[in-house]
């Protein structure tokens, strides 16, 4: 792993995956910074593809800061989910079977706070100053409160650290966590994660994993920084990214993103 991007040898990337929280939209100014706009625009005009792999829903979009962007394709939902530009969804992988009744048990005990993630509709078993934290610290508002209704449920965030919530995930073979924040990680099948949703956009575009670049931040990035030719951890990325990353680059709001793209040689 190095700090200082250089030139990429043989032919450049094809497809790039950017999460979205604390990578493309900045933690502390709630924007993405015009440097990294500029950058992915240029990136498209020269023919690449440029996506984003979030843990993110599309509803949620609604309220993003991503608005001066235009997108190929999106992995949504931790990788439970992918669409194509125009929205249309082209994979899913929802959880099933055991698994998913035992987290639908919990989430009616409202023993402790669950997120239910479907393809358009997100919900709450209940809310708690804990819940309205991690949600403020990403800049999101707090979802509605909800019951499932039959739909097919992609993933789910448990709103406790990874002691708080042991006993829940022994009880989930089928389930990985991965982590996002401090006190709150999704759970997700445990062939799932954001490379799932990669591969099937891949296998949409014809497009190579070998011609791929991501960036992110999170240690739900780390196996999509793994994946990637060339997988590139922001500044202040979680330890989990920086060990999977090839690279690491500056901090977004000093215009990181674009400066690597540039040291790759790639603007």
């Amino acid at each position: 792993m190095t700090t200082e991007p250089t030139p990429i040898p043989g032919p450049a990337p094809r497809a790039f995956f950017f999460d979205v929280d604390g990578t493309l939209v900045s933690h502390r100014t709630k924007r993405v910074p015009p440097s990294t706009v500029d950058a992915l625009r240029e990136l498209r005009r020269r023919g690449c593809k440029v996506f984003v792999a979030t843990g993110r829903s599309m509803p949620e979009f609604g309220y993003l800061p991503l608005d001066e962007l235009a997108f190929d394709g999106y992995v949504l939902v931790g990788g439970q989910e992918a669409r194509d530009a125009e929205g249309r969804v082209v994979f899913t992988d929802p959880i099933v079977g055991h698994d998913l009744e035992v987290l639908r048990g919990e989430f009616s005990a409202r023993r402790r706070p669950i997120l239910f993630y479907e393809s358009d509709r997100l919900y709450l078993n209940l809310v708690n100053d804990h819940v309205r934290r991690v949600e403020g610290d990403v800049s999101t508002p707090v979802p509605p409160l909800g019951e499932p209704d039959g739909s097919p449920v992609l993933k789910a965030i448990v709103y406790q650290t990874d002691d708080e919530a042991a006993d829940l995930m022994a009880r989930l073979p089928g389930c990985k966590p991965t982590r996002w924040h401090a006190g709150a990680f999704d759970v997700v099948p445990v062939r799932g994660g954001k490379v799932a949703g990669i591969r099937a956009l891949l296998e949409r575009y014809g497009i190579a994993p070998e011609e791929t670049m991501a960036f992110g931040d999170g240690e739900n990035d780390a196996e999509m920084l793994s994946f990637a030719r060339t997988g590139v951890a922001v500044a202040a990325s979680d330890p989990a990214a920086r060990a999977a990353a090839d690279v690491v680059c500056g901090d977004i709001d000093e215009d990181g993103i674009a400066r690597a793209l540039e040291g790759f040689g790639l603007l």
